[in-house]
């Protein structure tokens, strides 16, 4: 009896077709690794532009803030200027107020150290110097006057009387007498400075003060 194996390859029979060729294999093998590389590289370069549009930011910001402290400080400088010239302003404006107040004080302290009985003629300012004439009842009046205008605390010590003369003034016998003072210096804090030409203030030869 004869057996036939109908299972059983046959000598001449084709080879089982594969999904995918060896050579088409390594392909994509490669596309594969050249797709993963494209993926790392186009990562990496996305990380180092955000990271730069980062830093430029921070850098715009800085010089943004670098800018507008510059023109603080700048506003800082003009505003120290600014003060520097308003002070040295008011300071001229004070010495000249306190330069026009010294002729008033001046007068201001020569009337109220005349004594009863005596009464003024002219009053001459050169600088410093203060020469007062008048005429007075008594040399005890000339005497007292020249004290009150050295206690004053505005003339130097000694306030001098330069010359006492006896005259007559409707038919009264007075004492025509010229006095002498130096004024002192002004205050630091101030600093007026008598004026340098002569003032002269001339008062009636009747009035009595």
């Amino acid at each position: 009896m004869i057996k036939v194996n109908l299972l059983a390859t046959t000598p001449g029979a084709a080879p089982a077709r594969e999904w995918l060729p060896r050579e088409q294999r390594s392909a994509l093998v490669g596309l594969g690794m050249l797709v993963a590389t494209a993926l790392v590289l186009g990562g990496w370069w996305y990380y180092q532009h955000t990271q730069t549009a980062s830093i430029q930011a921070r850098v715009t910001a800085a010089e943004a803030e670098l800018t507008r402290l510059e023109e603080a400080a700048r506003l800082v400088d003009e505003l120290g200027a600014r003060r520097a010239e308003l002070s040295e302003r008011l300071s001229l404006i004070e010495r000249l107020r306190s330069g026009k107040r010294a002729p008033v004080t001046l007068l201001e302290t020569v009337s109220r150290s005349v004594p009863e009985g005596l009464w003024l003629l002219e009053i001459r300012q050169t600088g410093t110097s203060v020469q007062v004439d008048g005429r007075a009842m008594s040399l005890t009046a000339v005497t007292d006057f020249a004290e009150r205008l050295q206690n004053s605390g505005l003339f130097r010590h000694p306030v001098e009387i330069l010359t006492t003369l006896m005259e007559t003034v409707e038919e009264t016998p007075v004492v025509r007498f010229s006095v002498k003072a130096e004024a002192l210096p002004p205050p630091a804090d101030t600093a007026p400075t008598l004026p340098a030409a002569t003032a002269a203030a001339s008062l009636p030869a009747d009035s009595g003060i």
